[in-house]
């Protein structure tokens, strides 16, 4: 196949460190610029973010950043989700403008759902959507947590409009690229199944092992979440494992520590948790690799959101014992008691926490197999040759 130009349009910038989005985008990129010629747009919120997009571009990337200013709402009468005007700067639409005066892409290929509205119905001969999460279930589920009269009225109709707005921009879209076979089979309530695929996040699972320093010294009896604190449902499971988890484990390893790593932790309440025994905040660390050496257990009690969580494969990677919720193992395709441990309680998180830091032998068991199963079915070289058959189809 001969060389395709692609126009990729990103709501932030594709970078390792980031987020989980960030990195699912960076390796997207990565992988249409080994084959293809690739133009990125990608929305900016600082202008220190200009020098991420600047790392793709020994990869042969042209980039272009746009910084972020909302729009005021407009057009009442078709509400939309404020996501969507956070969004809508007119300063994006031009540069997209820009970008196909005078030449038609063979691909223009959108990450997340807010930069659908951004793509022109024509200017490509095959336009593709990669969805980072579901974001109508998650309404959905708020509807369904709502109390009074008043605020379930509230929940139900912004649920209605985020169902109204993701099942329009999707339908715009040749392809469209869900993280989960949950988010898929929703979807596919109103779009057409032949439109969708489910393609997971990857890993780098040679980036992301134990290590020859995991011959060291013991772990102890430390219990890690890793998290980008500025996305509500970490802050949610922080509070959950410190408040209703972590007592419970200390009735019974005394010793036990739960700690807490990763950037924007000053969005957490720092004086609700510092009431809390056990609970050690250590806030952004450069390489993840060592916290997850020196940690026991990867302890992640997953409420709300969808999608795959990549503090999980990186876990899963290094060969972590992992105790989850049902939801935060959604997406993967594990084995409860194989790969990681699935609990559905606080008490029965706590049991199986407390079991795996009294228990090495069983914490090795679950980390070989899950690296195992890593290395078959989410490493990078797997996921981003499922990508690029999607951005493909139809140019051979």
């Amino acid at each position: 196949m001969p060389p395709l130009d692609i126009l990729v349009l990103t709501a932030y910038p594709p970078a390792l460190g980031l987020h989980g989005g960030g990195l699912r985008m960076y390796y997207n990129v990565k992988f249409l610029a080994s084959r293809h010629r690739v133009r990125l747009i990608s929305f900016i919120e600082h202008e220190r973010e200009t020098e991420l997009l600047q790392k793709l571009e020994p990869l042969g990337v042209e980039v272009r950043a746009v910084p972020r200013r909302p729009a005021p709402p407009r057009h009442l009468w078709i509400p939309r989700p404020a996501e969507h005007y956070e969004f809508a700067g007119a300063a994006m639409a031009a540069e997209v403008r820009r970008a196909l005066q005078g030449r038609r892409f063979d691909v223009i290929q959108a990450e997340y759902l807010q930069m659908a509205q951004h793509v022109p119905r024509e200017g490509a001969r095959r336009t593709v959507l990669t969805l980072h999460e579901v974001q109508y279930a998650n309404a959905a589920r708020a509807f369904e947590k709502a109390g009074n009269p008043w605020t379930r009225g509230r929940r139900w109709y912004d649920w209605m409009v985020q169902l109204n707005y993701e099942v329009r921009s999707c339908s715009r879209f040749d392809a469209v690229v869900c993280m989960t076979g949950e988010d898929a089979r929703l979807l596919s309530e109103f779009v057409p199944a032949s439109r969708l695929r489910t393609i997971p996040i990857g890993v780098d699972s040679g980036f992301f092992q134990a290590g020859p320093e995991a011959g060291g010294a013991p772990p102890g009896k430390k219990m890690l979440f890793v998290g980008n604190y500025r996305h509500p449902p970490n802050r949610e499971s922080v509070y959950a494992m410190a408040e209703r988890v972590l007592p419970a484990v200390l009735r019974q390893d005394p010793e036990a520590e739960f700690w807490v790593v990763g950037g924007n932790t000053e969005m957490l309440d720092k004086e609700r948790l510092g009431r809390l025994p056990g609970v050690r905040l250590q806030g952004y660390v450069r390489d993840l690799r060592a916290v997850y050496r020196e940690c026991a257990v990867f302890a992640a009690p997953i409420l709300s959101g969808n999608g795959m969580r990549v503090k999980l494969l990186e876990a899963l990677s290094m060969g972590m014992a992992v105790v989850t919720t049902p939801l935060g193992a959604q997406g993967f395709r594990v084995r409860h008691g194989e790969e990681l441990i699935m609990a559905g309680s606080p008490e029965a998180f706590a049991a199986a926490a407390v079991e795996l830091l009294q228990d090495s032998r069983r914490r090795a068991e679950l980390g070989s197999r899950a690296r195992e199963l890593i290395r078959e079915r989410y490493d990078w070289s797997v996921v981003g040759r499922q990508f690029l058959d999607v951005v493909e189809a139809g140019h051979a």
